[in-house]
């Protein structure tokens, strides 16, 4: 797989509307994956997690909130509805809980990946900078790829912001990165506060194993911002 190109997962039991949505979004330049039900999709994303899913909330054979609630569960994936389901209820709900956006069949292509684009802008975790899987030291272990940690206490998989907060301050190790700075680049469709970051710090830490108190990783510079030591042997990429 090209590690410079968002991939996407097309989840629809149409074959035909999923292939020419397919062919539309690989013109865009994406890496595109398709499904034709539940069972498929939640499959594909346990092998190799996508940067976004466009699903039809009417999948067979489960379909609805309880899909959306399952991916979000598994790998915390930004989500596309792409349906004809025309139900206030139902997109209230995912919008509220799951979706970053609710398309109403039938829809133009264009419009689609104008869409997907925007969200991809702030979601979206580049992995040419740092390799997708890195071992920071004999206790933390990284999958970019799969957002996934491995840590003595076990295996967590990171959210799309969670990845992108923890890659960024990877790739200024040894730098204070400013609390303004860091909002601007996780945040930079929407306003967000100095809380916010401090809230995706505290899980990332949780996740990496890290203490508040006594940080082996991710320090807090007060009045700064934050920093990825360099205090433990430097992070060694793998081919």
């Amino acid at each position: 797989m090209d590690d410079s190109s968002p991939s996407l997962l097309i989840a629809d039991h149409d074959q035909q509307e999923r292939q020419r949505l397919r062919g539309r979004l690989e013109e865009e330049g994406f890496l595109v994956e398709e499904a034709a039900d539940a069972h498929c999709l939640l499959a594909k994303v346990q092998q190799e997690v996508p940067d976004l899913i466009v699903l039809d909330i009417e999948l067979p054979p489960i379909g609805g909130l309880e899909l959306c609630q399952r991916i979000k569960r598994c790998c915390g994936v930004p989500v596309v509805v792409l349906t004809a389901l025309d139900d206030e209820d139902t997109k209230l709900k995912a919008l509220d809980l799951y979706a970053e956006d609710y398309i109403l069949k039938p829809a133009s292509y264009a419009e689609v990946a104008a869409r997907i684009r925007r969200i991809l802008r702030r979601t979206w975790l580049p992995r040419l900078s740092v390799s997708s899987t890195l071992h920071v030291d004999d206790r933390l272990h990284l999958n970019f790829r799969q957002r996934e940690v491995r840590t003595p206490e076990g295996v967590f998989r990171l959210t799309p912001l969670e990845a992108r907060l923890l890659q960024l301050l990877i790739r200024n190790a040894g730098r204070v990165l400013p609390t303004g700075l860091l909002l601007e680049q996780l945040w930079d469709d929407r306003p967000a506060s100095p809380g916010s970051l401090w809230e995706y710090v505290r899980r990332v830490r949780r996740k990496i194993g890290d203490d508040r108190t006594r940080p082996r990783y991710i320090v807090s510079e007060p009045g700064l911002g934050y920093r990825f030591s360099r205090s433990f042997p430097a992070a060694r990429e793998e081919a």
